[in-house]
C-alpha cells in the first residue's frame, strides 16, 4: 500500500473532506485572480521610468491651450510641458495618457541648438528666441543629459567652436540686429556658441612672408617690375615679412575676407606701387652702386611700412635680395669691364714676367754667393785647423816642461823629507836612549847602587803577579831540609837590615 493510502487511512473518515479540498482550490484560484487583477491595476495606474528616460504625460481633459503654445500647463488639455523623471509615477488612465522617452544627451565637445516649435512669435527685427518664444533659442545646451520634451522642442547637435593655438576666431554674427563681423576676437580655446547665431572664422596670426621671386621662366616669375630713370625695366627680387595684430584682424577680415586677399590687396599692391614711385628717381647705374642701392632699399622699406600701417598691417622687414638689370644695359658695361680686366690682366702678366726675370737673376746671384760662402768657409776651417794643431804642439811642449819642473821640485822635496825624517829618527833614538839610561840610573839610585837588589827587583817585576811560592817541610834527607845554611834566598826580597831602602826624595 502506498504512503498516500496510509495517510488517508489514518485520517478520520469524514463526508466533508472533498468539500474542503474543493474550497481550497477555489481559494487559490481566487487569490491568483486577485493578484493578477492587482498587478494589472498597478501597471494601469503606475508607470516606471528607467534611468536615462523621462515620462511625457498627455492630459485628456481640461481647458484648451491658449495662444501659440504646443505644450499644455496643468489644467489644460494636451501634452503637458512638464515631464517626470526616473521612478514610479501614478497616472490615472481615464484622465491621462503617458509615454516614456529617452533623455536628450549632448556629448562632450558638442553643443545642442534648441528650436522651440511653439510659443510667442518673435518681435520684429529679432531672429533668436528667448524662453517662451517660438524659433531658434538663443540659449544652447552644453554637454550633458536633459529631460527635454521633444513634442515642443527640436535639438540639433553640432560641434563646439575650437580655436587652435596660433589662431584667433573672428566672430561673424549671422542673426540678430548686429549682423556681420564683431570687434571681439576669440583667443585659442573651446567655445560653446550658438552656430546659428555666431560663425567663428579661424584666422592664423603671426608673421607672414610674401616673396617676390625673379625667374627666367615667365610662369614662375613673380618679381616686382618697375621702370627706372632712362626707361629701363628693372626686376626686383625681395621678401616682405608682415603680420596683423589679433585686435586688428576683425576689421581686415571684414574688408578683405582672409589673409590671402589681404596679401593681394595690401602687401603686393603697395609693394608694386611704391617700387614704381621710388624706382623712377633712380638710374640703372645707381642700382649697381652700393650706397645708392642701400638708399633705395631704405626708401622702399620706410614707405611700405608707412602705407601698410594705415591698413593696420605691420611690416616687419622688406629685404631686397637682388635687383635684376636689363641685359642691353649690362652688355656695354660688361664689355667695358672685360676690357679693363683684360688690361689689368696683361699688366699683371708683364709684371709677372719681369718678376720672373728678376727672380732668375737673383737665383744666379744666390748660387754665386753660396759658392763664395763655401770657399770662405773652407778657408776659415783650414786656418782654424792649423791654429788647433799649433796650439796642440805648443801645449804638449809646455806640459812636458811643466812635468820636468814639477818632477825636480818633487825630488827636492823628497830629499828634504828623507833628511828631516832621518834627523827626526836619530833624535828619537837619542831621546829614547837618554831616557832609558836616565831610568836605569834612577833605579840604581833607588837600590843604592846594589846590583843584586836591582836584579832581584827586575826579576820580581817580570814575574806574573798571580804566581805564589809555598815552602813545605817534607822531612829529613830531602832537598828542602838541606837548604838550611845554604844562603838560598829564592830571589825574594830579604827582610831586616839587608832589605833595600827607597831613595830619598
Amino acid at each position: 500500500m502506498s504512503n498516500d493510502h496510509s495517510i488517508l487511512s489514518v485520517l478520520p473518515a469524514s463526508p466533508d473532506w472533498g468539500r474542503w479540498k474543493r474550497l481550497a482550490i477555489l481559494a487559490a484560484v481566487g487569490g491568483l485572480v486577485v493578484l493578477g487583477g492587482l498587478l494589472t491595476l498597478w501597471h494601469t495606474f503606475f508607470s516606471y521610468v528607467h534611468p536615462g528616460q523621462h515620462l511625457v504625460v498627455v492630459s485628456k481633459f481640461g481647458k484648451p491651450i491658449q495662444g501659440n503654445r504646443l505644450l499644455a500647463e496643468p489644467g489644460e488639455i494636451g501634452v503637458q510641458r512638464a515631464v517626470q523623471g526616473e521612478g514610479w509615477h501614478l497616472i490615472w488612465p481615464i484622465l491621462y495618457d503617458s509615454e516614456v522617452h529617452q533623455n536628450t544627451v549632448i556629448p562632450a565637445g558638442q553643443v545642442g541648438i534648441v528650436t522651440a516649435k511653439g510659443g510667442e512669435p518673435l518681435p520684429p527685427g529679432e531672429d533668436l528666441a528667448e524662453a517662451g518664444q517660438q524659433g531658434i533659442q538663443r540659449q544652447v545646451l552644453l554637454p550633458g543629459e536633459y529631460r527635454l520634451n521633444r513634442y515642443g522642442y527640436d535639438v540639433e547637435i553640432v560641434p563646439a567652436v575650437e580655436i587652435r593655438p596660433g589662431f584667433v576666431g573672428v566672430q561673424r554674427r549671422l542673426l540678430g540686429r548686429q549682423k556681420g563681423i564683431q570687434p571681439e576676437v576669440l583667443q585659442p580655446g573651446r567655445y560653446y556658441l550658438n552656430t546659428r547665431e555666431i560663425d567663428a572664422i579661424e584666422v592664423e596670426v603671426g608673421i607672414y612672408q610674401t616673396p617676390f621671386k625673379y625667374d627666367t621662366r615667365a610662369s614662375h616669375n613673380s618679381a616686382i617690375k618697375f621702370t627706372s630713370k632712362g626707361g629701363f625695366e628693372i626686376s626686383m627680387d625681395c621678401t616682405v615679412e608682415w603680420e596683423v595684430l589679433p585686435q586688428d584682424m576683425p576689421g581686415l577680415v571684414k574688408e578683405y575676407g582672409d589673409h590671402h586677399k589681404l596679401e593681394e590687396n595690401v602687401i603686393k599692391l603697395q609693394a608694386q606701387a611704391i617700387s614704381r614711385a621710388k624706382g623712377i628717381d633712380y638710374g640703372v647705374q645707381e642700382f649697381l652702386e652700393g650706397a645708392r642701392r642701400e638708399k633705395f632699399q631704405a626708401d622702399f622699406t620706410r614707405e611700405l611700412v608707412l602705407k601698410c600701417s594705415e591698413k593696420n598691417v605691420a611690416v616687419r622687414s622688406a629685404f631686397i635680395r637682388d635687383i635684376v638689370i636689363p641685359e642691353e644695359y649690362l652688355k656695354p658695361i660688361r664689355a667695358k669691364q672685360i676690357a679693363l680686366e683684360t688690361e689689368l690682366t696683361n699688366q699683371a702678366a708683364e709684371a709677372t714676367a719681369d718678376s720672373l726675370t728678376k727672380v732668375e737673376r737673383e737665383r744666379e746671384l744666390v748660387v754665386q754667393r753660396v759658392a763664395e760662402v763655401k770657399a770662405e768657409t773652407a778657408r776659415i776651417v783650414a786656418a782654424i785647423d792649423r791654429d788647433v794643431e799649433n796650439i796642440g804642439t805648443r801645449t804638449h811642449a809646455e806640459i812636458d816642461k811643466l812635468k820636468a819642473d814639477y818632477g825636480a821640485q818633487i825630488a827636492a822635496l823628497e830629499a828634504q823629507r828623507s833628511q828631516v825624517l832621518g834627523e827626526a829618527a836619530a833624535e828619537v833614538t837619542k831621546l829614547k836612549d837618554t831616557a832609558k839610561n836616565s831610568l836605569y840610573q834612577m833605579k840604581m839610585e833607588v837600590f843604592q847602587n846594589d846590583p843584586n837588589a836591582f836584579l832581584r827587583y827586575t826579576l820580581a817585576d817580570s814575574l806574573n803577579p798571580k804566581m805564589s811560592v809555598r815552602l813545605m817541610h817534607s822531612g829529613p834527607g830531602t832537598f828542602w831540609t838541606n837548604m838550611d845554611g845554604k844562603n838560598l834566598s829564592l830571589m825574594m826580597p830579604a827582610s831586616g837590615a839587608n832589605a833595600p831602602k827607597p831613595a830619598p826624595k
